[in-house]
């Protein structure tokens, strides 16, 4: 801030600082490595910027930075962000925020939406919903429940609860009816299982790496610094 302040940084490239610490801190916190390190990862971050190149240095020491300090790569955060409980994480109402609003003028507020489990969370399933998860129904619901596949925004919360995939879809406010762009794979399909779960949560993130993308400087530019 003090480089902002005093003209060492221009706004443009200030705005590109801030938004790799956002996307360092995300990635970090998806993938479940400790915070107890970044005060001193980031005083240590600081006094080896050049000012003279100040986003190209940043961007290399990000990506030199290994073991604890690591900036998590696209695939360390793919592979983290579709098999991780996003209901209980405690950013869930800002990652899903980030994600419905990437690149829409007309920002949708999540606080005035509920977070609705596509697959329910009652443990005694229909039996429709049994016969569509498979034989091993239980195991699916216990692994997939509070997943980002699983999970969208909805107002129409008490209206889905425990119905059906295809009731869910179909009823007025259903996500066949929904203006959220977290539902538009939901209206594509006719069924609910693990299959789907896991092809929508790589499908969103996809989308994730690209709104908290890392820096990804040539070899040979990082090995300048």
């Amino acid at each position: 801030y003090s480089d902002y302040d005093n003209g060492q940084v221009s706004k443009e490239v200030f705005r590109e600082i801030l938004c790799l610490v956002e996307n360092y801190v995300f990635r970090r916190a998806i993938c479940g490595i400790p915070t107890n390190s970044l005060n001193k990862t980031f005083a240590n971050l600081y006094r080896s910027v050049q000012k003279e190149n100040y986003l190209e240095n940043l961007k290399a020491a990000f990506q030199i930075m290994d073991s604890y300090k690591r900036f998590p790569s696209d695939t360390e955060f793919e592979k983290e962000i579709v098999s991780k409980d996003v209901y209980n994480f405690r950013t869930r109402n800002y990652f899903l925020d980030r994600l419905e609003n990437h690149n829409r003028k007309e920002h949708v507020s999540i606080d005035e939406y509920t977070i609705e489990h596509i697959l329910p969370q009652n443990p005694e399933l229909s039996d429709e919903w049994q016969h569509m998860l498979g034989a091993e129904w239980q195991q699916v619901q216990q692994e997939y429940l509070h997943t980002l596949g699983n999970l969208t925004l909805t107002g129409y919360n008490p209206e889905l609860s425990d119905r059906s995939f295809s009731q869910k879809k179909t009823i007025q406010g259903g996500f066949d009816d929904s203006p959220i762009r977290l539902n538009g794979y939901l209206k594509k399909t006719e069924v609910w299982n693990s299959d789907q779960i896991q092809n929508r949560a790589k499908e969103l993130a996809v989308k994730a790496k690209a709104i908290w993308f890392s820096p990804n400087l040539s070899d040979d530019k990082i090995n300048r610094y």
